[in-house]
This record gives structure tokens, C-alpha cells and sequence, in this order.
């Protein structure tokens, strides 16, 4: 196989070396800095988002428990007008029953 011939490094690009890694390590950091601000953007977006979540959980849950109160009121409430209405067609019923006992 044939070897790689490397071309000497000729001394004005020797002192460009340090300045390009001055320069690549300059955008690195702010690379870096960039990074770590969106991660702190992110993070406090997440707080954001769970504190309105905490609030929204306990709009619901006192939604929750209002709607439960009324379900009960409309139970019961249903609950009585069945009984009146039961008693009212047993009542009809007997008036009925007697009429017709007095009719014969």
C-alpha cells in the first residue's frame, strides 16, 4: 500500500492553530451558554405548566364535588316525587275501587 505523504505544516499556519482554537472554543461556550439557557427556559416552563396544573386539579376536584351535591339533591327530590306520585295512583286506584263498589 502506499503511504500518505503529510504536507509540512509551514510555520504561518502553525500560529493560525491557536487562534482557530481560540475561536472554536469561544463558539463552543456559547453553544454551551445557549444550551444551558433554554434548559432554564424549559424548566421554568414546566414549573409554570405545574403550578397551573395544581390549580386546575383543584378547580376540578370542587367541580367534582358540586356536582356530586347536586346528583344527591336531584336523587332525593326524585325520590319524594316518586313516593307522591306512588301514593297519589294508589290513592286514585282506591277512590276508583270504592266508587265502583258503591255503584253496584
Amino acid at each position: 500500500m502506499a503511504e500518505e505523504v503529510k504536507a509540512p505544516v509551514s510555520e504561518a499556519e502553525r500560529a493560525e492553530i491557536p487562534w482557530v482554537v481560540a475561536y472554536l472554543r469561544e463558539d463552543i461556550q456559547d453553544l454551551r451558554n445557549e444550551v444551558r439557557e433554554v434548559r432554564r427556559s424549559v424548566q421554568r416552563l414546566d414549573e409554570k405548566i405545574d403550578a397551573r396544573s395544581d390549580g386546575l386539579d383543584v378547580k376540578i376536584e370542587g367541580l367534582r364535588q358540586e356536582m356530586d351535591a347536586k346528583i344527591e339533591g336531584l336523587r332525593q327530590e326524585m325520590g319524594v316525587q316518586f313516593r307522591w306520585m306512588m301514593a297519589t295512583t294508589v290513592a286514585v286506584g282506591g277512590l276508583i275501587v270504592a266508587a265502583l263498589k258503591l255503584l253496584r
